[in-house]
């Protein structure tokens, strides 16, 4: 992976279509560990050739194996609880005004669901013929040193809690729930490809280390 963990928090990278590895944003953000939720499915896989769907479709032959998760591509999402507080702002981030609270944090993340501007958007007066919309940014999400996931935000749940003299927010817990990027998406950018490379090769070796480590115990199951 290209991508620096150098993160005590978790974080979101975005890139801009086409500016990864150089062009990326960082929104840092603290979690409740226990608050991750995590779902691993499959879809449908493709059905044997000459069997149909519905009412009145024909079997398989005899032999011939049904569709089934192996042939299917499986289909990760997340929900995760981020908790903003302006007590814990980063003392680095001096140049953003008191006055606004963490709006511009929850506005960051917001903004992640939203195509990106290009240089030619913000350059644009508004007269030029409608051109049609970016791509949404490429959005890693760094879980730790050792997991980054390309995921896409599919939903954003807001609870504002605190606001200060002007109403603007300085506490808020946002639901992000994520559904993780696969194959499709991998063709056409290299930053989602390498996260899913990355991703696959570590949950290789977490789960050769369980077989290794477990192997010996064999002869305390029951024979199948």
């Amino acid at each position: 992976m290209a991508v620096e963990l150098n993160y005590v928090r978790a974080a979101f990278i975005a890139y801009e279509p086409g500016g990864y590895p150089d062009r990326r944003r960082v929104i840092p953000f603290r979690v409740n560990p226990e608050s991750l939720s995590r779902t691993v499915a499959a879809e449908g896989g493709q059905r044997p050739a000459g069997v149909e769907s519905g009412r009145g479709a024909t079997p398989p032959a005899s032999g011939e194996a049904p569709a089934d998760a192996a042939a299917a591509a499986v289909k990760h999402s997340f929900t995760v609880q981020i908790r903003l507080d302006f007590a814990d702002r980063d003392p680095a981030l001096t140049n953003l005004d008191e006055q606004y609270g963490i709006a511009p944090d929850i506005a960051a993340v917001e903004d992640l669901m939203y195509p990106a501007q290009t240089d030619a958007d913000a350059s644009s007066d508004g007269t030029e013929a409608v051109r049609a919309a970016s791509p949404r940014p490429t959005v890693l999400l760094v879980w730790g040193r050792k997991r980054v996931l390309p995921v896409r935000i599919t939903a954003l749940k807001i609870e504002e809690s605190v606001f200060n003299t002007e109403l603007h927010p300085v506490r808020a817990e946002l639901e992000a729930s994520l559904e993780v990027l696969g194959e499709a998406e991998a063709q056409a950018d290299l930053a989602v490809r390498s996260a899913l490379d990355d991703l696959g090769a570590r949950r290789r070796e977490l789960a050769r280390m369980y077989y290794d480590n477990t192997a010996a115990q064999g002869s305390n199951i029951l024979p199948l």
